[in-house]
This record gives structure tokens, sequence and C-alpha cells, in this order.
């Protein structure tokens, strides 16, 4: 499922998000930064270090077609000094809307 994700209404980057843990609603997927990306900002772990976000990041993930995803929390993972990579972690998606997202992903087991 592609996601527009979103801090304070700009548009920080996008993702293919995929099912990681179905059971607990956890999807996630590469990362793709927009130009409005920081990860001072926006990323939870910036190369293996944790980033102290209290307050600060209030993400959302939006998809075409179905719309605001409803979910616990958002966390980009940020390794691209490292190697070159992020990647996004979608936490506590609501039922049943995971189900219905990914149910193309077979076998899908909730």
């Amino acid at each position: 499922m592609k996601v527009d994700i979103l801090h304070e209404g700009k548009i920080i980057g996008h993702a293919d998000l995929g099912p990681i843990d179905p059971s607990m609603g956890v999807a996630g997927g590469r990362f793709v930064p927009t130009p409005d990306y920081d990860p001072r900002f926006h990323a939870f772990v910036i190369d293996g270090d944790y980033n102290d976000l209290e307050g600060k990041a209030q993400l959302s993930a939006c998809s075409a077609e179905f719309g605001v995803l409803r979910c616990e929390g958002l966390a980009i993972e940020d390794f691209n000094e490292t190697v070159q990579e992020i990647n996004i972690i979608i936490l506590g998606m609501a039922y049943p809307e995971y189900e219905t997202a990914f149910a193309s992903h077979a076998p899908y087991k909730a």
C-alpha cells in the first residue's frame, strides 16, 4: 500500500507498506524522503542512536485508497549515513483496515 507520510500537514516522504506483524497491526517499508524531511525532527533512530522526539514528531500516514491510517503511531528509522536505508514502521494499525489493506499479501492470517 502506497502512503504519504505527513508531519504538521507537510508531506515529508512516501512509502510502499507491507505487512510485518498482522496480529499486532504492524506494517512497514522503505521510506523515501522529500525535501521537508529532517531526521533530527522526524526519525526515532538515526544510524543506530535513539533520537529523543518527545513532543516533536506527530506523524501520520495517508493513502489515496484508505485516507489517513488509524494507528497507534509511526516510527522512522534512519540509517541513511551507515547503510543508505530509511524505513518506516506503522504500529497498531486498526482492524479491519489492516486486513483490508493487506488482503493481497497472501497468505494473510490475523
